[in-house]
C-alpha cells in the first residue's frame, strides 16, 4: 500500500471525524502527520477549525497561517482565519482576511457576512446592512444575515424593521433560538410584553440553557411586577452560571426592590463581579447599592461604550435658542410633577420649547395640560431614530435635554448621534452617563461638589441653590386624613418614608427599627402596595422584635390626596445610598421635615441640596449614628419638631426651593451660556450660574 494511499485514508478520517464534531481527536492526529509532512494546506485548516471550534483561537490562527502560506489562493482558509481574528477582536487582522477571501471568491458570503460583523461591532449601522444585504442577494436562506440586519435596525431604533427580519430568520430556521430571544426583547420594548415572553419562552424551549433569554423573561416578568416569577428565571440562569453578571445585576435590583435582604453578604463579592466584568449593565439598576462615584463612573463608562458616537457639526442662526425636552414621561409620573413649572415659565422671547414624546402613556390630564407649554409637541415613540434625528435637525434644535440618562425606557441609541449641536442630562438620572455625546449635566455644589467633577465625563452647569427643579402651583389635595382611621393615636409620633421600596436598605431600615423601638408611642408609615414587599418587611420587623403593628403599609393613590395625606407624619425619614427625589420635595411641599443623610455620590446626596435650597440644612448628617440621634433629638421634643414645622413652612414662601421662576431663569442662564461657548467655538467648559 503506497503513501500517498495511506495519507488519503488518514484525511479522509479526520474529515470524518470533525465532521461528527471529535475535535480533540482531529487536533492529536493533525499534529501526528504534520509531524511527518508539513506541506499539506488542508490538514492546517482542519487544525485551525478544531481549535476554533473549541474557542482557542490563538492556536486556530497559527494553524490558519500555515495554511495560507500553503495555499494563497484558497478562499475558505481566509475566511476561517477572518473568523478567528474576530473572535480575538483582532478587527484589522480580520477585514485583511475577509478581503483575501473575496479577492479570491469575490461572491463568497461567509466572508461578505464577515465584513458586516466587522462594521456592526463598531457601530456602523447602515454600512453593515449593506453588507447583509449582499449576503442575501447571493441567497435568500441565509438566516444569520436577516438576524443581523434585525441587530443594526434595533440600534438604529427601527424596531419594527428588526422585528420583520427577526421573523424572516425564525422562518427560515425555526431552531434559532437567538432570533426569538432578540424578537422578544425588542416586543418587550416596545410594551408588547406578554407577546414578548412567549417568543422568549420559544427560545428556551429550544436552548434551555440560553443564559439571556432566562434572564430577559425575568426582566419582562419584574417589568408586570410579577417578582416571584421574575426571581424564578433569574435564579435559572444563575444555577447555570454563577458568574452571569446580566441575571446578577437584575436579581440584585429585584431584591432590593421586595426588600428581600437575605444575601446581603453576597453584595460586596456580587458587586465586584459586575465591576470587573466588560458586561453591559445598566448603571441605574445599581444606585441603591453602593455608594461610590468612581465605581459609578467607571459601569456607566462601559455600559456607554457600547452606544458610539456621532460628532455634530452644524450650527444653527435662530433668533430664539430652541429647546428640546426628550422623554417618555410627559404624564402624571414622579420626575415630570416638578418639571411643569419649567415649561410653564420658560420666557417665551429668548426660547422655543419643544416635546419629544417617546413614550406610551399620553392621555391623563398631567399630559394634556404639559404639552399646552411647548411651542411645537411631537409623538415620536413609533418613529425610528433617524426619523426623530431629522425631525429634530429639520427643527434646528440647538439643545437637546435628555431626562432620563440610562433609566428605563431610555433611547442612548438616538443621543448617540449627536442630534444637536449641545445634548445635556437633567434630572432623571443622578450620576454620569460616561460617554461623549452628553456634553453637561445640570447639578449644583452639593450633589457635585468640585472634588467629584473628574467622576463625571460631562461638564457640569452648576444652578445657585439646587439642580432639583419644583413646581409651586401644584395642589395639595382637600381630602383631610386622620390617624385614627390608620389606628394611630393622635398623640403618637409619626415616622414615614414614601421613597421607592428599591432605594431602602437594612441599614437604614434597621435604624428605623431602633427609633420605634426607642420613641415611646411611634409609629413607621410606608409607601408599599405588593403583598411581596410586604411579607419581606414583615419578616424583618419580627426578626427585629419590634410590634409589627408600629409599621403601616399605605397604598398608591392620586398625588394631590398623596400631598395631603402627608400630614399624617410628624418627621420623613431619607433613605441613604438613593436618596429621595421627588418623594423628598413632596414631603417638604407639604410641610413636613426630611431628615437625610449625606453621602459621596450624586444619588446619595440629593437630599441634602433639596434641604439646603430651603434652609433646612440642619437636617442633614453625615453618618447613621448622627442620623439616629438627631431623629431621637427631634420626636422626643415636640416643641422642637414644631419649631422645625413652623420654620419650614415659613421657609417654603421665601427661600429658594420653591421659586419656581427664579429656578428657570437660572436653569436658562446655563443654557444660554452653554448655547453661546458653542456659537463661539469655545470648548466645553463647566458652568456657574
Amino acid at each position: 500500500m503506497s503513501k500517498n494511499f495511506e495519507l488519503e485514508k488518514k484525511i479522509s478520517n479526520l474529515v470524518n471525524e470533525f465532521n461528527s464534531k471529535n475535535y480533540m481527536y482531529v487536533i492529536k492526529e493533525s499534529k501526528k502527520i504534520i509531524f511527518e509532512n508539513d506541506q499539506i494546506p488542508l490538514i492546517y485548516n482542519l487544525l485551525g477549525a478544531s481549535y476554533s471550534l473549541i474557542d482557542k483561537h490563538i492556536e486556530a490562527i497559527d494553524s490558519y497561517l500555515n495554511a495560507s502560506n500553503l495555499d494563497s489562493n484558497n478562499e475558505e482558509i481566509y475566511r476561517n482565519l477572518g473568523k478567528s481574528y474576530s473572535k480575538l477582536n483582532q478587527d484589522t487582522d480580520a477585514y485583511n482576511a475577509f478581503q483575501n477571501a473575496l479577492r479570491i471568491k469575490s461572491n463568497n458570503p461567509d466572508a461578505i457576512l464577515g465584513l458586516g460583523l466587522l462594521k456592526l461591532k463598531k457601530n456602523k449601522f447602515n454600512e453593515s446592512i449593506k453588507e447583509f444585504n449582499k449576503v442575501i442577494k447571493l441567497n435568500k436562506n441565509f438566516y444569520q444575515a436577516y438576524y443581523n440586519i434585525a441587530l443594526a435596525q434595533n440600534f438604529l431604533g427601527n424596531f419594527l424593521e428588526a422585528i420583520n427580519n427577526y421573523l424572516v430568520a425564525i422562518k427560515i430556521n425555526n431552531k434559532y433560538f437567538q432570533a426569538y430571544n432578540n424578537l422578544g426583547s425588542i416586543l418587550i420594548k416596545i410594551n408588547q410584553t406578554d407577546e414578548g415572553i412567549k417568543i422568549l419562552k420559544k427560545a428556551i424551549e429550544i436552548k434551555p440553557d440560553h443564559l439571556e433569554a432566562l434572564t430577559n423573561i425575568g426582566v419582562a416578568y419584574l417589568s408586570k411586577k410579577k417578582y416571584l416569577e421574575a426571581l424564578k428565571f433569574f435564579n435559572k440562569a444563575i444555577a447555570i452560571n454563577p458568574k452571569y453578571v446580566k441575571a446578577i445585576t437584575q436579581k440584585l435590583f429585584l431584591m432590593r426592590k421586595i426588600c428581600d435582604w437575605s444575601e446581603d453578604n453576597l453584595l460586596e463579592d456580587n458587586l465586584k463581579l459586575i465591576n470587573n466584568s466588560n458586561v453591559h449593565v445598566t448603571p441605574w439598576q445599581l444606585f441603591s447599592l453602593d455608594d461610590n462615584p468612581k465605581e459609578q463612573l467607571l459601569r456607566a463608562k462601559k455600559y456607554g461604550s457600547q452606544f458610539g458616537f456621532k460628532d455634530f457639526n452644524e450650527s444653527y442662526q435662530n433668533s430664539k435658542i430652541k429647546i428640546a425636552y426628550f422623554t417618555p414621561d410627559f404624564f402624571e409620573h414622579a420626575g415630570m410633577m416638578n418639571m411643569e413649572g419649567i415649561f410653564k415659565y420658560h420666557n417665551k422671547e429668548k426660547f422655543e420649547i419643544y416635546g419629544f414624546d417617546y413614550g406610551y402613556s399620553n392621555n391623563d390630564d398631567t399630559h394634556n395640560r404639559i404639552k399646552k407649554y411647548f411651542d411645537k409637541f411631537f409623538y415620536v415613540n413609533d418613529l425610528t431614530d433617524e426619523q426623530i434625528s431629522k425631525l429634530v435637525k429639520d427643527n434646528q434644535i440647538d439643545i437637546v435635554i435628555h431626562r432620563n440618562g440610562y433609566s428605563q425606557n431610555s433611547r442612548n441609541t438616538l443621543f448617540a448621534k449627536k442630534i444637536a449641536p449641545i445634548q445635556i442630562s437633567f434630572l432623571g438620572f443622578p450620576g454620569t452617563m460616561g460617554v461623549n455625546f452628553i456634553d453637561y449635566i445640570i447639578a449644583d455644589k452639593i450633589v457635585v461638589p468640585e472634588e467629584n467633577t473628574k467622576f463625571f465625563t460631562e461638564k457640569i452647569i452648576y444652578l445657585p441653590n439646587t439642580y432639583y427643579p419644583t413646581f409651586n402651583e401644584r395642589k395639595i389635595g382637600t381630602k383631610e386624613y386622620h390617624r385614627k382611621d390608620l389606628g394611630i393615636d393622635d398623640s403618637s409620633i409619626v415616622f414615614g418614608s414614601f421613597n421607592n421600596s428599591y432605594k431602602i436598605s437594612s441599614t437604614e431600615f434597621k435604624i428605623w427599627m431602633r427609633l420605634l423601638d426607642s420613641v415611646e408611642n411611634s409609629v413607621l408609615l410606608l409607601l408599599i402596595d405588593d403583598e411581596i414587599t410586604k411579607i419581606n418587611l414583615l419578616k424583618e420587623i419580627n426578626k427585629l422584635k419590634i410590634d409589627n403593628k408600629k409599621v403601616k403599609f399605605l397604598n398608591f393613590i392620586n398625588i394631590e390626596d398623596h400631598l395631603s395625606r402627608h400630614k399624617l407624619i410628624d418627621l420623613y425619614l431619607d433613605t441613604f445610598n438613593c436618596n429621595g427625589h421627588t418623594s423628598s420635595v413632596d414631603a417638604l411641599y407639604a410641610g413636613i421635615p426630611v431628615l437625610t443623610k449625606l453621602g459621596k455620590s450624586f444619588a446619595a446626596r440629593v437630599c441634602a441640596s433639596i434641604l439646603n435650597a430651603c434652609d433646612m440644612s440642619e437636617l442633614i448628617t453625615n453618618d447613621n449614628s448622627q442620623y439616629y440621634d438627631l431623629a431621637i433629638k427631634i420626636c422626643k421634643n415636640k416643641s422642637r419638631l414644631n419649631e422645625l414645622k413652623l420654620k419650614l413652612n415659613n421657609n417654603l414662601l421665601n427661600k429658594p426651593l420653591f421659586n419656581t421662576k427664579k429656578y428657570v431663569e437660572c436653569l436658562e442662564e446655563g443654557y444660554s451660556i452653554a448655547y453661546n461657548n458653542k456659537k463661539n467655538k469655545k470648548d466645553h467648559e463647566n458652568i456657574i450660574v
